[in-house]
């Protein structure tokens, strides 16, 4: 009987031996990230934290819009301001061309100047929107 148990704790042993080497042996949970950043060098850039390696880049525009943020008006090309609430793919070549043949706009208000945006259209996109001030040159 005595050998019977010693066979049974023995193969209970084996058979448990994986998973508790894989439980014991799991990496701990990432860190959640306070702000996400881009890094790395494109092709080969990804989204990351601060502590992740590689190189800090800025964010592009694409990767603002999955992220939720506001995008510039200014860098945006038609794809990701079409995927802004409110704006159409009609209304985002609108504004690239606006945008081409007017210069930079200073804040989203002057998106007014757009035809086809109004303001109802423009205070749905209003949040989706940002206009950076302009960096002072020394």
């Amino acid at each position: 009987m005595a050998r019977r148990l010693a066979l049974a704790l023995v193969l209970l042993l084996t058979l448990a031996a994986g998973p508790l080497r894989a439980w014991l042996e799991r990496p701990a949970p990432p860190a959640p990230c306070a702000e996400p950043e881009g890094r790395g060098v494109p092709p080969r850039g990804w989204l990351g934290c601060a502590g992740d390696p590689g190189p800090a880049r800025p964010l592009g525009e694409d990767e603002r819009l999955a992220l939720g943020l506001a995008i510039d008006p200014n860098r945006a090309g038609v794809a990701e301001l079409a995927h802004v609430p409110g704006l159409s793919a009609a209304l985002a070549r609108a504004i690239v061309a606006d945008r081409a043949n007017h210069g930079p706009f200073a804040s989203p208000e002057d998106l007014l100047r757009v035809r086809g945006i109004g303001p109802t259209r423009l205070a749905r996109a209003r949040p989706h929107l940002t206009v950076p001030a302009p960096s002072v040159m020394r």
